[in-house]
């Protein structure tokens, strides 16, 4: 017959037994694993006269003995810290804030019967670990800790930071074991374009859809130092329909980098002789915020 699931084990008994003169002591050691730390006590204590009762006196040795089997127990029943992985690396921009989280698995490998409460705590104030505890671990039985970069007050001149996650539990036999961070933190890119505004003419046509409008284009450049990284999105700030597209809509761009955006207009048959302006913004993670070009229209 198979054991039960490691995680269903709530309670497991050892018989113990001490000769004395007058003949065997015996008991039973109780190890109860049913909350976050595992707790043991004696009971069902049997003197060479029979049941104990509360006028029978435990000799001393008896109850060294009875001590001697909670240690036993312990040290027989330890959990086993596995941690996976061991190295977490982390590349931040400076200042922005909070990473996305990276996670770390904790696992008891101890024996059947052992329970591992391990805490992680980290050894740099800008490390978040989520939770900090993880409680009640049985054998083979795993739990999860989310781990976070916060950048706010990092600086790119002091590349790489290097930080250590340390899991303890002192029922662990291999307490502590550690997770060793690297992090690598990003200058600030920044936006630049090479025009701040595209001109488009239409004329009204005699009858039917305007004429297709040549396309144009601009720069775009992450301007900032090599290591920087530009995340950007273009979106219209008035939505109006006659900015057909613009392509591509967002991208990626390290320091130094640049490419053609390409804008198309199309004017409504119902549009009418005027002047139109719509604003491209341009936006991303950089010094400078976003950066806008000005479309404007003009049917005569």
């Amino acid at each position: 017959m198979s054991p039960p699931l490691a995680q269903n084990l709530q309670t497991q008994d050892y018989a113990y037994r001490f000769v004395v003169s007058q003949g065997y002591w015996r008991w039973k050691t109780r190890i109860d694993v049913s909350q976050t730390a595992p707790m043991f006590s004696v009971r069902d204590i049997v003197s060479p006269f029979g049941q104990l009762r509360d006028n029978v006196p435990i000799p001393g040795p008896v109850v060294e003995a009875m001590a001697q089997s909670i240690t036993e127990l312990q040290e027989a029943l330890a959990p086993l810290i596995l941690l996976a992985p061991d190295m977490l690396t982390f590349t931040v921009d400076q200042g922005r804030g909070f990473s996305d989280p990276e996670e770390v698995t904790v696992t008891n490998t101890g024996v059947y019967g052992s329970l591992l409460s391990p805490t992680l705590t980290s050894s740099a104030s800008y490390v978040q670990i989520l939770p900090a505890q993880l409680g009640g671990l049985a054998f083979n039985e795993a739990g999860v800790a989310k781990v976070s970069v916060d950048s706010t007050s990092l600086l790119a001149v002091n590349s790489p930071y290097a930080a250590t996650i340390i899991v303890q539990d002192p029922n662990a036999t291999n307490s502590p074991q550690a997770v060793s961070l690297a992090i690598v933190v990003r200058p600030l890119a920044h936006i630049a374009t090479n025009v701040t505004q595209l001109t488009f003419y239409a004329q009204i046509p005699l009858t039917g859809p305007y004429s297709p409008i040549p396309a144009q284009t601009f720069t775009l450049s992450n301007t900032g130092p090599v290591g920087s990284l530009l995340v950007w999105q273009a979106v219209k700030l008035f939505g109006v329909p006659w900015l057909a597209s613009y392509n591509p809509v967002d991208d990626e761009l390290v320091g130094g980098a640049s490419e053609q955006v390409t804008v198309v207009v199309q004017p409504d048959p119902c549009m009418v002789n005027g002047t139109y302006q719509e604003t491209l913004r341009i936006s991303g993670y950089s010094d400078n915020f976003e950066q806008d070009i000005v479309i404007t229209l003009i049917i005569s």
